[in-house]
């Protein structure tokens, strides 16, 4: 019984670090500001290589997961033009998802 302990410890531990670094990831680009579309769009090419045709097709697969507030958002399809309309919306001072 003891070894499942220590055993169950560095899982624990490493779950808890996972969490933390993924819940304090830097944000990019301020709402309201002029060039926090650009700077998410740039961002999302080069850091994480993949363009938005790609990054509308990841939207794609959370709406074919049945995720509610993606299909209310996106409809049934995601296009590009809504990819880029939802990341324009959130660098608005009005943002869908709050930074």
């Amino acid at each position: 019984m003891r070894l499942s302990a220590l055993a169950i410890l560095p899982v624990t531990a490493a779950a808890v670090l996972l969490t933390v670094g993924t819940a304090s990831a830097d944000t990019v680009g301020t709402p309201g500001t002029p060039n926090c579309f650009g700077q998410r769009i740039s961002h999302g090419s080069s850091v994480h290589e993949l363009t938005p045709k790609e990054r509308a097709a990841g939207l794609q697969a959370i709406v074919d997961s049945g995720d509610p507030l993606a299909l209310e958002l996106f409809g049934p399809t995601v296009s590009v033009g809504e990819f880029t309309w939802f990341v324009r919306t959130n660098c608005s001072d009005d943002p869908i998802i709050p930074s």
